[in-house]
């Protein structure tokens, strides 16, 4: 298992670098039957830092003990992630440390576009939802930060523009998008906290008014109703985090003032949060609604939890919940050199998560820290507000040490790679799951291949949100294309307009195996295929960590047709008979041919189709066009037993195309 040293080695990283430092374990099982194992991971959860283990409580606070707690610990302002002192501390740390100093620099160029950029308006554009409430927090914090740092007036003033906007509205869409109403009054109440002395006293009370009125009596009257981001646990949702966390942070900053109601909405929404996240953090190794969701998920969180600990002193035990720093994780085994597995509802893109440095202290997880500054290293990052309060130079230069392959349990993820610190290594990533996940694709058996500095097999990602239901899993949803199989790099049985896959079917795991020179994943499929098969089966190798097998044994209910697909970017060539092919992007070539039993030859070649609905599909209105995005297929007619091999060889310069592929070995033989 390779040791890296990030700090020492930054400059010397290449596009990949960051992912190249990032370290992973597995943990708790769930009910279902083990996945066989040889992967050597940590099995133990970090301790916390003895300032927040000394805080734990244990017990659930009600809404007394919240106000006495905010009142012995830190009354005054600020206080929500930074007090005073916090703030005179980080002054004196930009001018004596280069890489908190380059921060700054990139605060001030953040915040100075904001500058003459106008205030929110009051308006949903698709009928849903309030884009200016998303910009509000960030607008708000970026310059009231500057202020408390710069001393320059022109900031607080557009951060006060913001907040003032943000109160003349009637409301913050809290009926339509409660996501809404959480992130405005978070951002008020980190205004409100941070600008106190410099707001009139006229305006502390519009701001304060405003979030006990748009924000926090919301809240209660979501809780009193039992809306079902207060308290439904499955399917596992971004919403419980963003809404309690967003409303908990803005409570704490009018807390003082409004005692009864910050108490009880504070106390109801830790409630909810224990309830729905933290249970799926002890349950589950990954997060299912994906990369992206886990990071607005893991933002508001960490915010609930940093603005509890500087403003009470404690979380109450949330910041030791089992599992929140096996969570903090998930993201860094889903992202290769060339970007992340986006399943779900997910872009490819590498993410920005200043929140690992406050989980490197909660966790007294060191590499942490160094894996958040080698990922901004690598992508080019500039510094933000939550990079300046929560980094700790002492955190800087931790060995990090990294398994090449994982698998999330509860997301059924499994990602495999050659190398860590290479833009050009292997990396796939495979996927099982469910369809009726939030935010899920009907995607099980789904797959993605980097190599060679390309993205050769791609997820092509979410469709328009706006689109007639999208959200409905049991109907509408699943016509769209980018959504159901045939939009994926899977399989597709008896195309007949109906589900491709069962929406409510679960596919698990059911064997994943990590060697020094190989690692592979099977997952049984049939769950998912129970109305046209018999039994479905794909396994996935990185077979001597130089080339890629998927590979698949079915058996149909009837004699059907089936279609294997992989979506791609490249040029595609396709060999004069059909069963190979050669792919070309930016000067790089991958070789793609399919193998089958001696004893079982199929009669199937390779096609080149336009990345759009089967014949006998559904093909709504309205849909993304997948410009650039072609598919090689197979075609397979009248199958019934099949057994088949698909192996994906990356090419150096001037090595010659293969003569044949690697025989064909039953999955039962894998080992």
């Amino acid at each position: 298992m390779p040791v890296y040293r990030p700090w020492n080695r930054l400059l010397l990283l290449g596009a990949a670098a960051v992912f190249a430092l990032l370290p992973g374990c597995n943990g708790l099982a769930d009910e279902s039957a083990p996945a066989k194992t040889e992967q050597v991971v940590p099995a133990k959860e970090a301790k916390p830092d003895a300032e927040f283990a000394a805080a734990y409580t244990g017990a659930p606070p009600d809404a007394a003990r919240i106000v006495a707690d905010l009142e012995r610990r830190n009354p005054q302002h600020p206080r929500l992630f930074a007090t005073a002192d916090t703030f005179a501390k980080l002054k004196e740390g930009v001018r004596a440390d280069p890489l908190l100093r380059k921060w700054y620099a990139d605060l001030r160029k953040t915040a100075d576009k904001t500058l003459s950029k106008p205030v929110g308006a009051y308006e949903t554009p698709d009928g849903r939802r309030m884009l200016s409430a998303r910009d509000a927090r960030p607008i708000i914090e970026q310059n009231a930060l500057m202020y408390r740092l710069s001393g320059e007036e022109a900031y607080a003033k557009r951060a006060v523009q913001e907040m003032m906007a943000m109160a003349a509205f009637p409301d913050w869409n809290h009926a339509k998008e409660f996501l809404n109403t959480a992130e405005i009054t978070a951002g008020m109440g980190i205004g409100y906290d941070w600008l106190y002395d410099y707001l009139t006293g006229e305006q502390r009370d519009a701001v304060r008014q405003a979030i006990v009125d748009k924000g926090l009596k919301k809240a209660i009257d979501a809780h009193n109703n039992k809306v079902w981001w207060t308290v439904r646990l499955d399917p596992v949702n971004n919403w419980s985090s963003v809404c309690n966390g967003g409303i908990i942070v803005g409570a704490l900053a009018v807390g003082d003032e409004e005692k009864q109601l910050a108490g009880d909405v504070i106390a109801r929404s830790l409630q909810s949060v224990q309830n729905i996240i933290l249970k799926t953090w002890e349950r589950e190794e990954g997060w299912s609604e994906g990369p992206g969701y886990w990071r607005y998920m893991m933002e508001y969180a960490v915010s609930y939890m940093a603005a509890m600990q500087s403003a009470l002193g404690t979380t109450y035990g949330h910041a030791q919940t089992t599992g929140m720093n096996r969570m903090a994780y998930f993201p860094v085994f889903a992202t290769g050199p060339q970007g992340t597995f986006n399943f779900a509802d997910n872009d490819s893109g590498k993410m920005k998560i200043p929140e690992l440095f406050w989980l490197a202290k909660a966790t007294n997880d060191p590499k942490l820290a160094s894996l958040r500054i080698a990922m901004m290293e690598d992508a080019k990052q500039a510094g933000g507000v939550y990079d300046l309060l929560w980094y700790d130079p002492k955190f800087r230069e931790a060995d990090v040490s990294l398994p090449l392959d994982h698998y999330d349990r509860g997301a059924e993820v499994v990602t495999m790679r050659s190398k860590w610190n290479d833009s050009s290594a292997l990396f796939a990533g495979f996927k099982a799951g469910s369809a009726i996940a939030s935010h899920s694709h009907s995607d099980t058996g789904q797959f993605v291949f980097q190599a060679g500095g390309e993205q050769w097999a791609i997820d092509i990602g979410k469709d328009d949100y706006n689109l007639p239901g999208y959200s409905n899993y049991e109907k509408e949803r699943y016509t769209y294309y980018r959504l159901k199989p045939e939009g994926h790099n899977t399989l597709v049985f008896h195309p007949d307009g109906l589900f491709q896959q069962e929406p409510a079917a679960k596919s698990r795991i059911e064997s994943f195996v990590a060697k020094p020179q190989e690692a592979f994943a099977i997952a049984d499929m049939l769950p998912a295929y129970a109305r046209t098969a018999d039994a479905a089966r794909r396994g996935v190798k990185l077979a001597e960590r130089q080339r890629l097998i998927v590979q698949d044994e079915f058996r149909t209910n009837t004699p059907s047709d089936v279609w294997w697909f992989m979506h791609t970017r490249a040029s595609v060539q396709l060999a004069e008979d059909g069963r190979s092919a050669l792919l070309t992007q930016n000067g790089k070539r991958l070789w793609v041919t399919m193998t089958f039993p001696k004893d079982a030859p199929q009669p199937a070649v390779f096609e080149v189709q336009e990345a759009r609905p089967l014949p006998e599909s559904p093909n709504p209105k309205g849909q993304t066009p997948n410009t650039g995005i072609r598919k090689l297929a197979i075609r397979l007619t009248g199958a019934t037993d099949v057994r088949m091999a698909v192996e994906l060889v990356p090419l150096g310069k001037t090595e010659p195309v293969p003569v044949s592929g690697s025989p064909f070995v039953p999955l039962a033989e894998w080992k």
